[in-house]
């Protein structure tokens, strides 16, 4: 996919293209309930579900949720004793202890007890290839391969919300396209939640239209598979989408629990709790780009002042919220939130490490460590690169076998997942 295509993909549309490509008309309906509580006889018989949220221009994990920093005496970063707490205190191997801000003790007790953070030693220090880089899985898209190889009836699998769309490859993977989502007032309206409106057509009338459309651009497709893909990707989510029956639920409740007056997807609250409907939808992956890269890219911030203040303003509430209503111990989804950045800050300035420390939350987590750093923002020797994260998201979403079809080398990071 070219980058003229990837500007077009965020243009104005017509109405028939938006009703093509925008996942939010588009929604096919997953087996579970919006919101019900978990059913399901056993954790692992839940569905799985991955929100990836990347904080762009260097979220630092070393002084959020890597602080070995303790160990080293240094004080870099502003890491202190009183600075951290330690979520696996009786752990004896400096290697596998969390210690992450105090500010994460606001999560509620089963998010914290599944905390892992993931060790990414991509040895890259340039803004544009770490960004690619942390979105890649052997040589694709790493979202696109995992959400792919995830399976399920969901019409639409990856899906980004907010103006920001995930970086990296952009080929489709198994058919499967990034689809970007702007209002969450369409997925409401395909779910069966909006209020009806005795001026637009019939779902199935809809529907028929909508193969007329992909029937009349056929040739066009066909002459340019790869520019094309995500359009002619639209077409099909909604008519699949469209042949499902509705699905009833209250939207009034979802917007109140976020505190938002529209179904715009612009805030960090309006981004989360449209990724909480695109998983009630059926989708298996969700993206969440921070708009303020800006605040991520901390030069100088050499007692990690600016970072802690940015994680708290920007994206610790909308977390707690999202993990209070969907990271429980009787949540309709096994969510796995990931937060990563371009790189760990190097030591003193706060400059480009070429490290990353993940945070992966989520209830088949083992809490534990395989990206604490050394005082030189090191990671251990052997560390795996992303082709390893991604393994690991795979793993943690449906087994070794997942994670194999997502990276061939499969998951390096077998200690933080739950026997």
């Amino acid at each position: 996919m070219s980058k003229n295509h990837k500007r077009s993909h965020n243009s104005g549309l017509n109405r028939r293209e938006f009703i093509a490509r925008t996942s939010l008309g588009a929604m096919a309906l997953g087996s579970s309930g919006l919101w019900a509580p978990r059913v399901f006889g056993a954790e692992e018989s839940a569905p799985s579900k991955v929100l990836a949220i990347f904080l762009p221009g260097g979220c630092d994990g070393t002084r959020l949720f890597a602080n070995t920093l303790l160990a080293t005496g240094t004080g870099a970063f502003g890491v202190t004793p009183t600075s951290g707490v330690a979520l696996n205190p009786t752990e004896t191997d400096p290697a596998n202890k969390v210690t992450v801000d105090v500010m994460f003790n606001q999560l509620n007790p089963f998010a914290k007890s599944h905390f892992g953070v993931v060790g990414v030693a991509h040895g890259i220090t340039a803004h544009g290839p770490a960004k690619a880089a942390h979105f890649t899985a052997a040589g694709k898209s790493g979202i696109l391969s995992l959400a792919s190889a995830m399976g399920g009836s969901g019409s639409i699998k990856c899906a980004a919300v907010g103006a920001e769309l995930p970086f990296g490859p952009t080929a489709a993977v198994g058919g499967v396209t990034v689809q970007q989502i702007n209002d969450m007032q369409s997925t409401i309206d395909a779910l069966g939640g909006g209020v009806p409106d005795p001026t637009m057509p019939g779902r199935d009338l809809a529907a028929a239209g909508i193969a007329g459309s992909l029937a009349m651009s056929g040739g066009t497709f066909e002459g340019n598979p790869d520019s094309l893909i995500t359009v002619a990707s639209g077409y099909k989510v909604a008519q699949e989408t469209l042949k499902k029956p509705k699905q009833a639920f209250n939207p009034e409740e979802l917007k109140a629990a976020y505190n938002l007056t529209s179904t715009a997807v612009t805030s960090m609250m309006a981004k989360m709790a449209a990724a909480e409907l695109m998983f009630a939808s059926g989708t298996n992956v969700v993206t969440i780009v921070d708009g303020g890269g800006a605040q991520w890219d901390t030069h100088g911030d050499t007692t990690g002042a600016r970072a802690r203040a940015a994680f708290q303003t920007r994206i610790l509430p909308a977390l707690k919220l999202f993990t209070d209503r969907n990271i429980t111990e009787t949540a309709a989804f096994n969510v796995h939130v990931m937060i990563f950045g371009d790189f760990n800050r190097s030591a003193p300035g706060s400059d480009h490490a070429g490290t990353s420390s993940v945070a992966v939350i989520g209830p088949r987590i083992k809490q534990g460590s395989t990206g604490n750093v050394d005082a030189q923002i090191r990671l251990p020797a052997g560390t795996a690169g992303t082709d390893g994260l991604w393994g690991l998201m795979g793993h943690l979403s449906g087994g070794p076998t997942v994670a194999s079809a997502v990276v061939p080398a499969g998951n390096p990071h077998t200690r933080l997942v739950k026997a």
